[in-house]
């Protein structure tokens, strides 16, 4: 027993001695890992402010640097902005026993601040103030000022300077630079400069009854230059429209005159009334037109004039042989012409009333073709004793197979005395739709520019056309082709002739056009009548419609239509 408990005690010593000697290593502390690290961007001025810590597996205390003080300092966990630009910020974190020392960055980025422009007023002036000098705006930033006028015909400026020039409104727009801390402004003073009161005169209407036809306004007298424009207080009785009065119905009204401001004077106004009585009175007509026709046209329908009245209306023709009428259709019968009479009858306070129109039916147009050296092929119209082609010469051949030469360079073109082509702005794609320019001795060459059959027309046989067309400047709507395909507008083109004048422009050196110029708005064909050593005759059918004979120098290049022999 006594051996037992010693060997127990032995063990128990044993194992308390092991127990003490034995030492356990504790792990090496790790690098953390940090989350994200961001910090918004800021403007100039604005306040500080806290750093949001990036997230971190560590404890570690995390303090902050910032690698451009200029731009930002760092005080604890706060930012204050110094100036715009950027600066990287470093989050330094603490060693632990489990963490090493580490740390995380970000950019910071300053932007320029506005400036926020106050305090900008002009006073309004009036014709014959002195020049004034501008008050720069309040602003926080120390960035120049310059000025601008947005209404030089009222107030100039100059430097800081302003010169009163004329009457009207003006805008004065001050602009101040950009500095290193804040963004370029600008603020705008808005100002009246009014003028010298003008002289008008009185404003003298006419007594009026109902029924009567529109009348022009005269403007009062006055010593400025201003534009007019009218209203009437009571449209119930008359209307202004333009400077021009409708009678609606009895009673009184006042018409105002009002003058508008110019450079020197201010607006002002003047009236009068109007005094309108009742009575049967005959109706105004006005805008009754027929359309040219032709002899195969299908029958149409008139478009009933314009009346002050509400009578109905009935037709009648003055030559059934031309034109016969059933209720509001024409028919055509032959060549000629006839007088329809529109005829209104009485209606209300309108007595009944008529007006007429001149309707011209010509002959069916006679149409061919003809086919120049090249192979392409135009067609061909009758006017009057004339055949043309109806399309612009393409040729680059004469007759005797003699190729044209085709001068692209201004300069050589401009001093050529013999035959040239050129397609407009040497485009062929233009000259595709338009036909070729060629200069006038081209045109007069003797191997022919013309298809065999046909030739380039005088100045007379341009003449007989005019005069055919009705022998004034606006008949030229008659050849002009209809529509905007071509044309820049459409200002009432019939083209009844068929002849289709196309405006393919002209090669013509004007010093304000160009070398090129006027394609979609003139149609210039040549002629082989010379105008002195230099220059020879042409017809220009403008945009308009209108047809006129002009002469320019030889060299210019130019449409070519022909005629038959």
């Amino acid at each position: 027993m006594k051996t037992l408990k010693t060997c127990l005690v032995i063990l128990i010593a044993f194992a308390i001695g092991c127990s003490k000697n034995d030492k356990v290593t504790p792990p090496a502390p790790v690098a953390p890992t940090f989350g994200d690290f961001a910090i918004p961007s800021k403007e100039f001025g604005d306040p500080a402010f806290k750093i949001t810590a990036p997230k971190s597996t560590s404890d570690g205390a995390i303090t902050y640097t910032s690698s451009n003080t200029k731009v930002a300092t760092v005080s604890g966990e706060t930012i204050t902005v110094k100036s715009s630009g950027a600066s990287v910020i470093t989050a330094h974190q603490a060693a632990t026993k489990a963490f090493l020392a580490d740390s995380v960055k970000t950019t910071f980025t300053v932007g320029l601040s506005s400036p926020t422009l106050t305090d900008f007023t002009i006073a309004d002036k009036k014709i014959g103030d002195a020049v004034f000098t501008l008050v720069n705006p309040k602003s926080k930033s120390t960035g120049a000022f310059t000025f601008k006028t947005n209404n030089p015909v009222v107030a100039t400026v100059s430097g800081n300077k302003v010169t009163i020039v004329g009457a009207g409104r003006a805008s004065i727009v001050a602009v101040q630079a950009a500095t290193i801390n804040f963004k370029t402004d600008s603020i705008t003073a808005n100002f009246t400069v009014t003028g010298l009161k003008p002289t008008l005169g009185a404003l003298t209407l006419p007594a009026k009854k109902v029924g009567d036809p529109t009348f022009i306004i005269t403007n009062p007298t006055s010593n400025s230059t201003g534009l007019f424009t009218y209203k009437s207080s009571n449209t119930a009785v008359a209307y202004v429209t333009g400077n021009m009065v409708t009678i609606k119905a009895a009673g009184t009204t006042v018409i105002t005159a009002i003058q508008r401001a110019t450079a020197t004077y201010s607006a002002d106004s003047t009236k009068a009334t109007l005094t309108v009585t009742a009575g049967p009175i005959a109706p105004n007509l006005y805008s009754f037109v027929l359309p040219d026709k032709r002899v195969g046209d299908a029958p149409f329908t008139i478009t009933a004039p314009g009346s002050t009245s509400a009578g109905a209306f009935t037709y009648a023709s003055s030559n059934t042989g031309v034109a016969a009428i059933s209720g509001n259709i024409i028919t055509i019968k032959a060549k000629g012409q006839t007088t329809i009479t529109a005829t209104q009858a009485a209606n209300g306070n309108y007595t009944s009333g008529s007006i007429t129109a001149v309707l011209t039916v010509e002959d069916r147009a006679l149409t061919g073709t003809v086919t120049d050296v090249d192979g392409n092929v135009y067609k061909t119209i009758t006017i009057g004793t004339q055949t043309w082609m109806i399309e612009n010469l393409k040729v680059t051949h004469y007759n005797d197979g003699t190729a044209i030469p085709n001068v692209t360079e201004d300069n050589t073109w401009k001093g050529l005395t013999t035959g040239a082509y050129c397609n407009y702005k040497n485009d062929a794609s233009i000259a595709a739709t338009y036909g070729k320019l060629y200069n006038w001795y081209a045109v007069t060459n003797t191997k022919k520019l013309a298809p065999k059959g046909f030739h380039i027309p005088t100045d007379a046989e341009w003449t007989t056309l005019y005069n055919y067309l009705g022998g004034d400047r606006e008949d030229g709507k008659k050849i002009q082709e209809q529509g905007t395909a071509h044309w820049s507008a459409n200002t009432g083109a019939t083209n009844s002739t068929l002849f289709t004048a196309l405006p393919g422009g002209g090669r013509i050196f004007d010093s304000f056009q160009g070398v090129f110029a006027s394609l979609t708005y003139d149609a210039y064909f040549w002629s082989t009548t010379a105008n002195g050593a230099s220059n020879a005759w042409y017809m220009d059918l403008y945009v308009k419609g209108y047809f006129e004979r002009h002469n320019s120098p030889k060299y210019y290049g130019y449409s070519v239509r022909c005629i038959k022999d």
